[in-house]
């Protein structure tokens, strides 16, 4: 049976009872949403959302594709333990410093690694030096998408996990002919992750619409 999309007061109740959001990530929230692109940052439901899935695959590496101002790898530096290895890539330092000072205020500064180029330069150095991680998230520059999906697919661990941020676009996946050429590009990665047989699929609609892709092991392929 269809379900209704949440009316805002209802979304309000779901991120009054169902997200405990640290005083950091607040505080990055609300400053972050002071920028004059922060459509970008994903949202708190979305942050709580992917920090339980960590903790249910008890991640220990975790890859990030896209950082702008740290907000998604805060919530997964708290989620994770100690002794946590995080890698945040991003094309721009703008907002580093800022991501920085709530990292280290929140006490998880030491769990992550930022490294700023290209993405596609840094996920084929991260290949070349044989990493893996348990979980990856995809949130940066949507052409690039179908790229970011298969060099994490390469990275990922068998039973590993990538998320895919930004899958809706808004709903401009529905239009026949998008007059923006990276939503074409979003309708073909929709596609290819659907039939491929590679990974266990969800789609979500929440936030702007979120992918889960579980890579399978090599028995189950």
């Amino acid at each position: 049976m269809h379900k209704a999309v949440l009316a805002p007061d209802l979304y309000c109740y779901c991120l009054k009872y169902g997200v405990r959001e640290h005083p950091a990530l607040q505080e990055l929230r609300l400053e972050s949403s002071k920028l004059s692109n922060s459509q970008m940052l994903i949202s708190p439901d979305q942050g709580a959302f992917m920090a339980q899935l960590a903790r249910l695959i008890s991640a220990k590496s975790y890859l990030e594709v896209g950082v702008f101002t740290g907000y998604s790898t805060l919530w997964m530096a708290l989620a994770m333990p100690s002794n946590a290895k995080i890698t945040a890539l991003d094309i721009s330092d703008e907002h580093l410093s800022l991501a920085n000072a709530y990292w280290q205020r929140a006490g998880v500064a030491e769990k992550i690694t930022a490294i700023i180029a290209p993405a596609a330069d840094s996920l084929l150095s991260l290949q070349q030096a044989n990493e893996v991680y348990d979980f990856a998230f995809i949130d940066a520059n949507k052409s690039e998408y179908i790229d970011y999906y298969e060099a994490c697919l390469r990275l990922v661990r068998p039973g590993g996990l990538i998320v895919i941020d930004n899958v809706l676009m808004y709903g401009q996946v529905l239009e026949e002919s998008p007059r923006k050429n990276y939503v074409n590009t979003l309708k073909k990665l929709n596609d290819l992750i659907y039939h491929d047989e590679r990974v266990d699929i969800c789609m979500l609609a929440i936030g702007d619409g979120m992918t889960l892709a579980r890579k399978k092991d090599i028995y189950e392929a």
